[in-house]
């Protein structure tokens, strides 16, 4: 598919696209019927032209509401669901916030921004389809050194622009995992690669157990995951390795040693092994 003029993610989520699905531990959302949906109650309109803090704590759900929001809001900064609570409000102000999406509405009573629209589990759209007309900026907190966090912003075309010129995966629709966030760029690498490919996406849990996680990776049906050196590590340590079978194995995050690279390739002998160490992942695609 050939981006448009305004660049948005929901360009990529063509229903004709069959069978792709978006994951957690407790529930399963179709991605080929997401357009047809709505996590935001009816009120993606009113978001139109804002700038939205997206202070979403359930990873799924955040997501969903960013497939949604993006290319109708000014812009979009993501929140860590461990973000420090103290520099909210410095957040709020640098980012000229004027509008907030959580799943926790009633946090946000004091934050002193007049707009707070509840996200909830996908519906069905009920009325007239929110159309994209502007390419929506993507921000990110990022630790400063005083602690205090700075904004980077990005356009999704830079962040995207590798996996664009790759094109959608051949054969059959990959199925992704990332043992980090998908609120902090790694995480969020490859939730993108997943949707530009056209295929499916198995989310993990804040302390979930490794080995309930690699189940699901194996029941899922995963070929592509990424995480950092230490995710790797520990996996290995666990003796959990054989219980999938991916093709795609990807480090980032972190500079990897030999001896995860040289394990990697004993537990996955098939896989293909990529490594995208950089100091600044965004903007770096990950293979």
């Amino acid at each position: 598919m050939s981006p448009r003029e305004t660049f948005a993610l929901r360009d990529y989520l063509s229903p004709d696209l069959k069978g792709r699905t978006i994951s957690d531990a407790r529930q399963l959302v179709s991605l080929t019927n997401i357009l047809g949906q709505t996590c935001l109650g009816g009120r993606l309109g009113d978001l139109s032209g804002r700038s939205v803090l997206l202070a979403v704590e359930d990873q799924l759900l955040s997501a969903l509401a960013m497939t949604e929001i993006d290319g109708v809001a000014r812009r979009m900064l993501l929140c860590p669901p461990d973000f420090n609570a103290d520099h909210i409000q410095a957040l709020i102000e640098d980012a000229d916030i004027d509008a907030v999406v959580a799943d926790h509405p009633a946090r946000w009573t004091d934050s002193g921004v007049y707009l707070v629209v509840a996200a909830r589990a996908p519906a069905p759209a009920i009325g007239k389809k929110v159309k994209t007309g502007r390419t929506t900026e993507w921000l990110m907190p990022t630790s400063g050194p005083s602690g205090v966090p700075k904004i980077v912003g990005h356009a999704l075309e830079a962040l995207t622009g590798a996996m664009v010129a790759d094109g959608p995966a051949r054969g059959a629709p990959p199925v992704w995992a990332t043992f980090d966030d998908i609120r902090r760029d790694g995480g969020l690498q490859i939730l993108l690669r997943a949707i530009l490919d056209g295929g499916s996406m198995v989310l993990s849990e804040p302390n979930e157990p490794i080995a309930d996680y690699v189940a699901r990776l194996s029941a899922r049906g995963v070929t592509h995951i990424s995480g950092t050196p230490s995710h790797w590590r520990k996996l290995l340590m666990s003796g959990l390795a054989s219980g999938f079978s991916p093709r795609y194995v990807g480090l980032s995050g972190e500079i990897a040693d030999q001896a995860v690279l040289d394990g990697l390739s004993r537990a996955f002998p098939e896989a293909s092994i990529g490594n995208a160490y950089a100091s600044t992942e965004a903007g770096v695609a990950a293979c």
